[in-house]
């Protein structure tokens, strides 16, 4: 008999993402369902809720000409052959890459407790990979950088995964600081890079804080969409949003930095601009049509994936749209 999986022990922690906490969530994959099931409403209809942009069909067989067949269908050439009208059936391409975007800067770097924002990202793409997997689909991956873009090709095989998680590990590892020297790319490159690797059809996870996902990223999101079916997952920590009425102690691992009490306007205006700021990005995710689910990276990521994509809430029709 198998033994039952504590999700809260699927929870990672920490600064640094490691690789066995990131394989052990393939144990959640059965659970989990990317895409909604629909109700078939015709022969060729499949089994996922998506716009198939750019799919193909697949040859399945020739049979006998039946009324209500599409003549355009018609095999002319087995037709001519024997005599009797034959048409061609086709099946619908089911299977679908899924490539997973992650940004892994250094404003990722940050965390007020339990877990930093990039390790939270690293557990949210890892179990999303195995889930993809699971399901038959191929699994790539963008792994973003302040400099960088690495880039998994997507494969249906347990190795595609697994050099994601490596890569993941590799590149949240190398980070030591909130703030990158130098400066980092922007959010569009990411962005752009996506539309040279994503297949027509691809179903693309984004998986950031997305403080840069404004304006300027309008343009490619829609061009990527445009193939491509897009969801945002965004990671916030508490501490980003409101500055608590108290002293606090900031550290990057190396030196640590004292912060005085601020005063009740200070973290007023603080608290106002945060909340503008997320709903000009929510705003930006409504016109274009793109789903947003946020995640508090000082809290489980496990149930937050469960709640959204699990099998249950799949099939009773309750997951948030």
């Amino acid at each position: 008999m198998q033994k039952a999986i504590n999700h809260s022990e699927l929870n990672l922690r920490g600064a640094y993402p490691e690789v066995a906490p990131l394989v052990r969530l393939r144990h959640i994959a059965r659970q989990l369902r990317l895409f909604k099931p629909r109700v078939n409403r015709s022969d060729q209809a499949g089994n996922l809720l998506t716009r198939y942009r750019g799919r193909g069909m697949n040859f399945e067989e020739v049979r006998y000409y039946q009324p209500g067949d599409d003549v355009r269908s018609i095999d002319w050439r087995v037709t001519a052959r024997t005599g009797k009208t034959h048409t061609k059936l086709f099946q619908e391409e089911r299977e679908r890459p899924v490539v997973i975007l992650l940004d892994l800067r250094s404003p990722m770097f940050f965390g007020s407790r339990n877990a930093f924002k990039s390790v939270a990202a690293c557990s949210i793409a890892s179990a999303l990979s195995w889930a993809g997997l699971q399901h038959g689909d191929r699994i790539g991956a963008l792994l973003f950088s302040d400099h960088d873009v690495e880039t998994v090709r997507p494969r249906r095989s347990h190795h595609a995964v697994l050099a994601a998680i490596h890569g993941m590990v590799e590149t949240a590892g190398a980070l030591q600081s909130p703030v990158a020297s130098g400066g980092s790319q922007p959010l569009s490159v990411l962005l752009e890079e996506a539309r040279r690797v994503a297949r027509p059809g691809s179903a693309l996870f984004l998986i950031s804080d997305c403080h840069d996902l404004d304006d300027s990223c309008e343009q490619p999101l829609y061009l990527l969409t445009r193939h491509a079916d897009l969801q945002v997952l965004r990671i916030a920590d508490p501490l980003e949003q409101h500055i608590p009425d108290q002293p606090l102690t900031i550290s990057d691992g190396k030196q640590r930095t004292f912060l005085g009490k601020s005063s009740r306007g200070l973290r007023q205006q603080f608290a106002q601009d945060q909340a503008r700021l997320r709903e000009q990005t929510a705003q930006l995710c409504r016109r274009l049509h793109l789903p947003l689910l946020d995640f508090d990276n000082t809290q489980p990521v496990v149930p937050v994936l469960l709640n959204r994509y699990g099998e249950r809430s799949a099939t009773n029709g309750r997951r948030p749209a």
